[in-house]
């Protein structure tokens, strides 16, 4: 069976790098939510995913800081949508808002998963505790902010 040359294996970025590139996408998106509503709640589920991507694959050695990371990003888009969106915020509007968070959360968590678990440098209770606490995180910030930004 052949063998990849490892040139030819993908070049996994620092993780400094990988976090400021997802931020970026983060910001770009509110921005892009802000200006061009609603596109950006649309685009959430690709940002979630790209974000969550950028910073988990990064070189492997550090599952925990990846997860929170990546969960970090995802409550700063959420909080960045539901605050600078564009157009009205009702209660129906902050259902659009979770139903495409949820996509993205679903997308991102299979992303973290695929990444943490390619990383075998790591016991397999850090890799539990590290999908865990980004359910964790993510669980608190939205008990914490279901309502943000409803009404302005």
């Amino acid at each position: 069976m052949p063998t990849l040359h490892p040139s030819a294996l993908p070049y996994r970025l620092p993780l400094a790098c990988g976090v400021t590139l997802a931020l970026g996408l983060v910001v770009a998106n509110v921005l892009a939510d802000h200006f061009f509503a609603p596109w950006g709640i649309l685009l959430t589920p690709v940002v979630a995913g790209g974000a969550v991507r950028l910073v988990a694959f990064t070189r492997p050695g550090y599952p925990l800081l990846q997860a929170a990371l990546s969960a970090a990003l995802i409550a700063l888009h959420d909080c960045g949508i539901k605050l600078f969106g564009g157009g009205t915020h009702d209660t129906e509007g902050q259902g659009f808002v979770h139903v495409f968070l949820f996509f993205g959360l679903l997308v991102a968590f299979l992303v973290l998963v695929a990444a943490i678990d390619q990383q075998q440098a790591s016991t397999r209770l850090v890799r539990r505790l590290a999908k865990f606490l980004f359910v964790a995180l993510l669980m608190v910030h939205l008990a914490l902010t279901a309502n943000l930004g409803l009404g302005s």
